[in-house]
């Protein structure tokens, strides 16, 4: 295991730690208080204690080795993660939404000024949380983090919805902010599994795309055109590359070599760093290409 993996581990087993705790402090503050808002934001936590273990199960996992039978390694057990995430996400926004629609109908009297300090108490681990995992391009832990985050603001919701109740005395700014809690919900489980999506149906990264690949391989010297080019992503950090590059003249083995050696260094500093090249000549190539148009 790496260090950035275990110094991962590490925070997503404290985060883990602390997200029972408050989990605990807000459901017995829930019943005590009768807030489904704290309730709702404890559901949340819920689902923010399961979605850490995962991250932290499938983290691991996803550094195993490759094998004989798995060739690309378990990469994908992280994007499975970061799935079971937003569905999670998607589940508790459907019944917290239920119940506070419920609790619309039937408001009843919330001991306000507990429940925002109750809320107060749930953001301190929750901003620990999301300062810790906030930089990781991992979309195992993006989804993790994006989980984190939400909890961050609906706790901020359910302590400014204490405050309200205690000013105004309507108990029906409780359901309200539950609604708010399941906006920021849906949100999040959105985003993650477009994202998630895009992983599975083989697409390639936000930042790169197939014409700004075959631009920067064209701009090399020798390479005359390419085609059949394939880009994807196996997870959030590891970015696939296939294609054939169309070479002037008849280079023989090692200058051909030479330029499959640049396109790799070129699009390894675009972000790729799994590249698989095939090298051809306009009059051998295996279908009909198009002739770079470089501006100089």
């Amino acid at each position: 295991m790496s260090h950035t993996t275990h110094s991962m581990s590490k925070t997503l087993a404290t985060a883990i730690i602390l997200s029972l705790a408050t989990l605990i402090l807000e459901v017995a503050g829930g019943i005590y208080t009768g807030s489904l808002a704290l309730l709702s934001d404890a559901s949340h936590l819920f689902s923010d204690f399961l979605a850490l273990t995962i991250t932290l199960i499938a983290l691991r996992i996803a550094r195993r080795p490759a094998t004989a039978k798995h060739t690309f390694g378990y990469h994908r057990a992280e994007v499975f993660g970061a799935l079971i995430n937003g569905l999670l996400l998607l589940i508790m926004a459907a019944s917290i939404g239920v119940a506070a629609w419920q609790r619309l109908n039937m408001p009843h009297e919330v001991k306000a000024e507990l429940v925002s300090i109750i809320g107060l108490i749930g953001i301190l681990p929750n901003i620990w949380t999301v300062i810790r995992l906030r930089q990781s391009r991992n979309i195992n832990i993006k989804s993790a983090f994006l989980h984190a985050l939400g909890d961050t603001a609906s706790s901020v919701v359910v302590v400014v919805s204490g405050v309200v109740i205690a000013l105004t005395g309507l108990n029906q700014f409780d359901a309200l902010a539950s609604f708010v809690v399941v906006a920021f919900l849906l949100i999040g489980a959105i985003r993650l599994i477009k994202n998630v999506a895009i992983i599975f149906l083989e697409g390639a990264p936000p930042n790169l795309n197939r014409e700004k690949i075959s631009k920067a391989v064209c701009g090399l010297p020798g390479v005359v055109s390419t085609h059949d080019v394939h880009l994807w992503t196996l997870c959030s950090d590891v970015v696939y590359f296939t294609g054939h590059l169309i070479i002037d003249g008849k280079p023989n083995l090692r200058e051909a070599q030479e330029i499959v050696a640049k396109a790799a260094k070129t699009l390894d500093h675009l972000g790729v760093h799994h590249t698989t090249l095939q090298i051809e000549t306009p009059d051998h190539a295996c279908t009909k290409i198009e002739i770079c148009e470089i501006a100089y």
